[in-house]
């Protein structure tokens, strides 16, 4: 037994994790220290070299992680960010090496820690490295959970300690229905995404179903990689350009590992989508990018062509509200909660969620899924709250009262106006959509006083800073 472990505590000796996304990974990383054996089940066939893979479909666009998903990831993997960072990740300065625009104002620029801008792919292969060299961790891929297996209503194999619950999975090759094996597990986590298959799992045990909460969002995106010549883009390491209620279009353009970079373009409805299409990818930006950016981006060299992703709904999966729970089983990452990606909260929530399973799991495998459903509704609660509140106040999200959404919209836009020109109005607004503070900073008299003398616009314009500063399309 590795040394440090307490068997007689934990009563358990394998987990199977499925799927080996960020969150999926996380979670083994969580399970290492209380099972003696934790294996991580992957539907692809993880490609020898670093790449875009199937079965994650928004791999090739821009991803980040706050610097809450940098803490939360450093908790689980001591100098892991530093190591992505030495390995060629780009460290940018939140704010001041950022230009960000939101809702028309762009952010005073403060500096605020630092964001780890890389690729999906390079992230994903660096850490799973991290998992695999752990003890007793191993990985299966090309296989995917077919079924959870139950004592369920018999008294068959019960788990460790005497629990009825789910006591392992079935598990087949993709096409291949012959090929089905049974895993014994103490605990499975379910890390297959928001389809929610382990959501369905419970109705098929004689449970049922978390509630469900969507919200159509209906957002199209656009990316391709560069490799842009030095200094072309200035001194900047990354631009956000947000949507508004009048231009549903938005902008993200990242520097990430190896001086590469990647441009991601969006839009809110059917018709407001970015094409796919490399000889019109760039006409897109025009009207959000600076013409100085755009004319660097053209004479840039493509280093992939264009990938698209069409984002349909956020999700939220009420778990912990659910009166009976079997033992054995419990979900994570997207099948729990799936937000909006332009918020790039994902690997954030995450990671949090992972730090929540570790926690959770020092009191035992006994009652798990119920303590570790509630600590995931905490997780969860201000991120949604957050993205699903910018979301409402876009026009094309349907669902929404037109005052409601008129409401918010103004809200916002007051916000970002207070942010562009006072320090601690934009600390709180980064802090509150990098998950670094709560929300609860906006709500300080400080930050609510300079937001109430920047909800008229004819007041933002008197109190402005220099036109360049405040042009959204100034700069990057």
């Amino acid at each position: 037994m590795p040394p440090g472990r307490n068997r007689s505590r934990r009563g358990a000796d394998h987990a199977l994790v499925l799927g080996a996304g960020i969150s999926g990974l996380c979670a083994a990383r969580a399970l290492s220290g209380f099972f003696e054996h934790v294996t991580v089940v992957e539907r692809d066939a993880l490609p020898e070299a670093s790449g875009v893979r199937r079965g994650v479909p928004q791999g090739a666009h821009v991803h980040s992680l706050t610097p809450g998903g940098a803490t939360a990831l450093e908790e689980l993997f001591p100098g892991f960010v530093n190591e992505l960072a030495a390995d060629g990740g780009t460290l940018a300065g939140a704010l001041d090496e950022l230009d960000i625009v939101f809702f028309g104002s762009r952010l005073r620029q403060v500096p605020l820690g630092q964001v780890l801008q890389v690729s999906r792919p390079f992230l994903e292969d660096r850490l799973r490295a991290r998992v695999l060299a752990l003890p007793g961790v191993s990985l299966r891929s090309g296989l995917e959970a077919t079924a959870p297996v139950s004592n369920e209503p018999t008294t068959a194999a019960p788990l460790a300690d005497g629990r009825s619950g789910v006591t392992g999975v079935r598990l087949a090759r993709p096409g291949e229905p012959d090929s089905v094996e049974t895993v014994a597990a103490d605990l499975v986590v379910d890390a297959m995404g928001r389809a929610g298959r382990g959501a369905a799992w419970l109705r098929s045990l004689g449970y049922q179903e978390p509630a469900t909460t969507r919200l159509a969002v209906d957002v199209a995106y656009a990316s391709r990689r560069y490799r842009v010549a030095p200094g072309a883009l200035g001194q900047a390491k990354g631009v956000l350009i947000g949507a508004t209620q009048a231009h549903p279009r938005g902008a993200v353009l990242t520097q990430q590992e190896n001086d590469s970079w990647v441009l991601s373009l969006y839009g809110f409805g059917k018709d407001q989508g970015p094409p796919g299409t490399p000889e019109h990818f760039l006409d897109f930006a025009e009207p959000l990018l600076a013409a100085g950016t755009r004319a660097a981006l053209r004479a840039a060299e493509p280093i992939t062509g264009v990938s698209t992703f069409h984002y349909p709904a956020s999700l939220r999966r009420d778990f912990h509200r659910l009166r009976r729970l079997p033992e054995g089983l419990v979900s994570v990452g997207d099948a729990v909660c799936s937000l909006n990606p332009i918020y790039g909260a994902g690997m954030t929530v995450a990671a949090l969620e992972a730090r929540a399973l570790r926690s959770c799991l020092a009191a035992g495998v006994a009652g798990l899924p119920r303590r570790f459903y509630r600590e995931v509704a905490r997780a969860v609660r201000l991120p949604w709250l957050f993205s699903t509140m910018a979301d409402r106040s876009m026009p094309q999200v349907p669902g929404t009262h037109p005052a409601v959404a008129g409401l918010l919209a103004k809200s916002f836009r007051a916000t970002m106006r207070a942010a562009a020109e006072d320090a601690v109005v934009a600390t709180a607004v980064w802090n509150a959509v990098s998950l670094t503070g709560s929300p609860a900073e906006l709500a300080r008299p400080r930050v609510v006083a300079s937001v109430l003398r920047h909800w008229s616009p004819g007041a933002a314009r008197r109190t402005a800073p220099p036109a360049e500063r405040n042009d959204p399309h100034a700069g990057l």
